[in-house]
């Protein structure tokens, strides 16, 4: 019975550390979005990367004064509006999409991909059990950015994300209009969420978009005819 016991609490300890490898759960999504798009958000897309103590996400308390009081909103918006559309602040970075040579850089690449280490990068490295959320206002796009085998696709930069220990979330609030019920959508999601935890939160609320490796249909949408 005692060797029975010593197993049940070291297969007990291995689940924790392996749950905290993998990262927690970020309790306070919906709070900690609302926040970002209200101190943060512009008008058309943008995307915003946070790494602060975990202890704010671990609770379902509302983000106090405290929560990225060095990133204030009149710098990050200037940062997003100067010529190469990035703000780089203390623990928080930002970016609206940019216009070169006649291509549109997306927001989530500048962020992801857009110089090495990248932006979200180097941000991940100075906390590295940090809560961390990236959340983009439209899902990042099939064409471009989500397809793994694209040019300029955003998935091979989550790996980044994969060894960090704290609570972390890849969010999103509205579907790319094209993208709406596809199947090549509904791939790419997987796709994210076998390097981070992928959720939708919009006005009713926060889903997880993965369980069980089934995909939800909120995150999905459905096409129109």
């Amino acid at each position: 019975m005692a060797g029975y016991v010593c197993f049940g609490a070291l297969g007990f300890v291995l689940l924790f550390l392996l749950s905290t490898a993998s990262g927690a759960e970020v309790k306070n999504l919906k709070k900690i979005i609302d926040h970002l798009q209200k101190t943060y958000g512009v008008k058309d897309q943008y995307a915003l990367g946070i790494n602060v103590l975990d202890k704010y996400c671990t609770s379902d308390d509302e983000p106090d004064k405290n929560f990225l009081s060095q990133d204030k909103a009149e710098q990050v918006e200037n940062g997003m509006k100067c010529r190469n559309h990035i703000y780089n602040g203390k623990e928080l970075v930002g970016a609206r999409p940019k216009q070169s040579e006649g291509y549109n850089i997306h927001s989530e690449y500048l962020l992801l991909r857009g110089s090495d280490p990248s932006p979200m990068q180097k941000l991940l490295n100075k906390r590295e059990n940090g809560c961390t959320v990236f959340f983009t206002l439209n899902s990042p796009c099939v064409k471009t950015c989500s397809t793994p085998t694209g040019r300029h696709s955003i998935i091979s930069a989550l790996d980044m994300f994969k060894n960090h220990k704290g609570p972390k979330a890849f969010v999103f609030k509205h579907i790319w209009h094209n993208d709406e019920g596809k199947t090549e959508w509904k791939d790419n999601i997987l796709e994210i969420e076998k390097r981070i935890p992928v959720y939708r939160c919009d006005n009713s609320g926060c889903v997880h978009c993965v369980t069980n490796k089934v995909v939800n249909t909120r995150c999905v949408g459905s096409k129109h005819f």
